[in-house]
């Protein structure tokens, strides 16, 4: 008996067909539409697994996986791959999230993230001293800068320069160790002045 030729077809199918795996899905290679990522957001609300939902909508799961990020907010496009599919279904649990906003949030770089973070650690950090406790720490810790561990003390300088405090943070210093000194020699406070060379 002759062998019956397979017709094959370029239509979309909504069965998985292991068969056809080695075959280009219809969509393949052409541009991604907004009806495209409406039939993800359909599919994933249905409960469908990558395979499923890359059938319907004629694409490839390789293709699929970095489509699926756009739809995601953009501080949350960092996932990890397993973990974007669970995410979507849990935005679109309430079934009010505008995932073509989030589409239109530009992706931030890795140098966008560290600049915000660092800003956030600024806020809450010496960045958020006002300019008096800032002068204040500074003088404090100027005599003891050397023991500072090097990150802390790249910040306290840092923020001092930024804010252009240098000689109101050199004065009080200077006024510190005055006063630290005028304390070992008990002098109560008398003025006194660097070219005092009496020993008391």
């Amino acid at each position: 008996m002759p062998h019956s030729l397979r017709m094959t077809s370029t239509a979309p199918t909504t069965e998985l067909d292991p068969a056809s795996s080695g075959e280009q899905p219809y969509r393949h290679g052409m541009p991604w539409t907004e009806e495209d990522f409406a039939g993800i957001m359909q599919a994933s609300r249905e409960g469908c697994g990558l395979e499923e939902i890359a059938v319907r909508i004629g694409r490839s799961v390789h293709a699929l996986r970095p489509q699926l990020r756009r739809l995601l907010p953009a501080d949350e496009r960092h996932l990890a791959a397993d973990l974007v599919l669970p995410r979507l279904r849990q935005l679109e649990r309430d079934g009010d999230y505008d995932w073509l906003a989030a589409m239109a949030q530009p992706t931030r770089s890795p140098w966008e993230l560290r600049f915000e973070a660092e800003a956030a650690r600024d806020e809450w950090g010496i960045g958020a001293l006002s300019d008096d406790e800032l002068v204040a720490l500074a003088s404090t810790v100027a005599g003891a800068a050397a023991q500072l561990p090097a990150a802390l003390r790249r910040a306290i300088a840092g923020a001092v320069h930024g804010r252009g405090l240098e000689h109101v943070v050199r004065r009080c210093a200077l006024r510190a160790v005055d006063e630290a000194v005028d304390a070992l020699l008990d002098r109560d406070g008398a003025p006194w002045s660097y070219d005092d060379r009496s020993p008391f």
